[in-house]
């Protein structure tokens, strides 16, 4: 085998490890100033680091102006209910609204995180009798008033970030969850930016399984593209390709 030859498996290695995981939520709603407090939220609470160490993931997020829920809470709380918004699966919009049974569980960020009650950590999907998407908490009795407006970004099946009409609330602060300064008012929220600080739970543990929850769908197609899907960690991508090239070197 030529050293051309290998030349060439190295750069598509490198290529394809890149596309497989490509993401960063923060350059994703960077492009959208509607959702920058949400961004900035996500920074805030570093939910936005975990998000993009994820494989499969997909993002509610809630416009600047249907927060106000949120203000003035305490770290830990708003983390905990941002979390509630992150579904450790993939859905898009067609997916959703083509689900086999009108209704599902989905397994978010909250619930892998251990912290969750009775199933805080779970939402219900609902297909509406109009075709419409809602989602709430999965805790009995609540409501479903979170309905899914449109879609802001996807990349299948790695992310999908869709734009629901309020914040899913659910009650957090009877957990012992320690005291914490309030984030800034998110009444008007600066540029998105990365934060150190953090509450000191982690949101980072691996996914539970839903009771009942849906399996994949077949292929959906790409609702759109946004900038910040092609972000990668370089110390990974090196690594990867070192090893494919030593392997095609060694067999040349």
């Amino acid at each position: 085998m030529s050293s051309s030859l290998t030349i060439f498996f190295f750069f598509a290695s490198t290529f394809f490890y890149s596309s497989s995981n490509s993401f960063n939520i923060t350059n994703i709603l960077n492009e959208h100033d509607d959702f920058s407090t949400f961004n900035q939220l996500l920074s805030e609470t570093q939910l936005a680091s975990t998000i993009n160490k994820r494989q499969t993931i997909t993002v509610l997020v809630v416009s600047n102006g249907a927060l106000s829920s949120l203000s003035g809470q305490p770290t830990a709380v708003i983390k905990k209910i941002l979390s509630l918004h992150i579904v450790l699966d993939y859905y898009d919009q067609k997916k959703l609204k083509n689900l086999s049974k009108k209704s599902v569980l989905l397994t978010t960020l909250f619930q892998s995180s251990g912290l969750a009650r009775g199933q805080q950590g779970f939402l219900n999907a609902t297909v509406t009798k109009d075709g419409d998407v809602a989602f709430g908490s999965a805790v009995p009795g609540s409501s479903l008033d979170a309905q899914l407006q449109d879609i802001v970004a996807a990349l299948p099946f790695n992310i999908s970030v869709l734009h629901i009409s309020s914040a899913i609330m659910i009650d957090v602060k009877g957990d012992n969850a320690p005291t914490a300064s309030p984030l800034s008012p998110v009444s008007s929220p600066p540029r998105p930016a990365e934060s150190p600080n953090d509450d000191g739970h982690d949101f980072d543990e691996p996914p539970s399984s839903a009771p009942g929850a849906a399996a994949a769908d077949g292929p959906s197609e790409n609702a759109g593209s946004a900038n910040g899907v092609s972000r990668i960690d370089s110390q990974p991508v090196f690594a990867f390709t070192l090893l494919m090239s030593s392997i095609w070197w060694f067999m040349a």
